[in-house]
């Protein structure tokens, strides 16, 4: 697929060039000035009612930790997973938590085979940009920081020409052979008959003397009246794209928060690009997860996540294989400041192996799965819900440590975390664990970006998976200071 448009530029222009190509629920937990009906008190109850919403007294097998934020070994609690336990006689202060800033660095595939038509007569291009549009302009993503990068970016250091390969170096081989048999359904450039599969020659690349169309059988007669086919003496190098971490980590468009006139300059950016060259994952996953550790280093109270969206296999830069991708993004994950990489990924539901290599990679980064989106689909709908749902999963998350009181310190170790469900239920405390190893599967809990117990200042009131689940469908989050932070109980 990608080497078909590189062939039909060499059409046109003498100059041959390889090419690749290159995806949603809203949380309605409330925060960041959200609204909802204020919590009273931090917590309700003596802590020895029955039932998970309000504190059994029998606990159960947890991987929770059991010490404070301030690191002393706590005594007993009751209540298992979250509940309404706490002292009746203290009256913490309650606000409505608020959100972290979110910001977002859009790794977008501008490839050539984004220009491939899908149903409805458009283009992956027309419909994913249209999506782009769409979320940039939503009221929800007002606010939310945006910034915007494309692959390929083109490696400045290539040869405009070549007639030979040692001009090209490692952006080589120059596109002078092709293999025969493929040549009419999916063009490969090769040097040797080894580059070609299933037995197939590599020959000489020609052009037709009257229409200028490619042709694989040199000296031959052109179909339809094209004249000769003549042999290709001069070409572009097969893989013209750059590698170069620097060039993808540089944003085409800064991340700054979302208004009317920031989405006009994202929107003006994409409608000047046009889809053209391959697919170097690596080179741009790699720049993406590097300008978002640099955003999220200068901006250490937001959370900075990295989408990236593809429709195409990797056709250039190592790592290639979905394990060494993965890699990457998991060693973003591992690092300080944690980024997790969402992925979006628009195929044809035939492209064999496409699913499992962007599961692959989202799974690297920590988001489980990619979004997938069959092109035989509402693209433009499919793309839209997808970043609709990576911004509602990365809101939920993390909350913003309160500001203490005029003149006062806070203390880390009076906070707690409570949930009112959107029914209208009983408000929960929710369990504060050490650190995120500490998290249980099943119940949840919430920790500090940094413990205080190592004497750093933390930032940011993380949620365990588990929690962060539920807080996704929908409720009310609020913070409660002045009375003693609630740990799981002792088994």
């Amino acid at each position: 697929m990608e080497n078909r448009s590189t062939m039909m530029a060499l059409a046109a222009t003498g100059i041959c060039a390889i090419f690749a190509a290159c995806g949603g629920a809203d949380s309605s937990v409330s925060g960041g000035g959200t609204g909802g009906a204020a919590a009273t008190g931090a917590g309700a109850g003596a802590g020895s009612g029955t039932g998970s919403e309000t504190g059994s007294g029998t606990s159960s097998e947890t991987g929770y930790g059991t010490d404070e934020p301030g690191g002393t070994n706590a005594g007993s609690s009751s209540g298992a997973g979250e509940g309404a336990g706490g002292d009746a006689s203290c009256a913490g202060e309650t606000s409505t938590a608020e959100l972290v800033p979110l910001d977002l660095y859009i790794m977008l595939d501008a490839s050539g085979s984004m220009e491939d038509p899908i149903q409805g007569g458009v283009t992956k291009w027309n419909a994913v940009t249209e999506a782009l549009e769409a979320f940039f302009t939503d009221s929800q993503s007002v606010g939310l920081g945006v910034g915007l990068q494309y692959f390929p970016l083109p490696d400045e250091d290539v040869p405009e020409q070549c007639t030979t390969n040692a001009q090209c170096g490692d952006n080589g081989p120059c596109a002078l052979r092709v293999c025969h048999d493929s040549f009419s359904t999916r063009p490969e450039i090769c040097v040797t008959d080894a580059d070609c599969s299933d037995g197939d020659t590599c020959v000489d690349l020609g052009v037709c003397s009257r229409n200028g169309d490619l042709c694989a059988d040199v000296e031959a007669r052109c179909a339809d009246g094209g004249g000769t086919c003549w042999k290709v003496t001069r070409s572009t190098c097969a893989n013209p794209d750059s590698c170069v971490v620097g060039d993808y980590a540089t944003p085409a468009v800064p991340i700054e928060p979302l208004d009317a006139a920031r989405a006009e300059v994202l929107v003006r950016s994409i409608a000047r690009k046009d889809p053209v060259g391959g697919t170097p994952t690596a080179g741009a996953l790699s720049g993406a997860l590097a300008q978002a550790r640099a955003h999220a280093e200068a901006n250490p109270t937001h959370r900075v996540v990295a989408v990236l969206a593809t429709d195409g296999m990797p056709t250039e830069c190592t790592p290639k294989d979905a394990d060494g991708l993965a890699a990457l993004a998991a060693e973003a994950v591992s690092g300080t400041p944690s980024i997790s990489t969402f992925v979006i990924g628009v195929f044809n539901g035939n492209d064999e192996g496409a699913q499992a290599t962007m599961d692959r990679i989202a799974e690297g980064g920590g988001t489980e799965s990619a979004f997938f989106i069959d092109t035989n689909e509402d693209v433009t709908q499919a793309f839209l819900d997808a970043l609709s749902a990576i911004r509602g999963k990365s809101l939920a998350c993390e909350y913003q440590v309160p500001a203490p009181s005029s003149g006062q310190t806070l203390d880390y170790g009076t906070l707690n975390v409570q949930h009112t469900p959107s029914n209208g239920g009983t408000p929960s405390t929710i369990f504060y664990v050490a650190n995120e190893a500490s998290c249980d599967a099943a119940a949840g809990g919430w920790y500090y970006d940094v413990d205080p117990a190592t004497g750093g200042t933390p930032t940011k009131i993380v949620m365990c998976p588990a929690t962060c689940t539920r807080f996704q469908e929908g409720g009310q989050v609020q913070l409660a200071v002045g009375c003693k932070t609630e740990i799981p109980p002792v088994n």
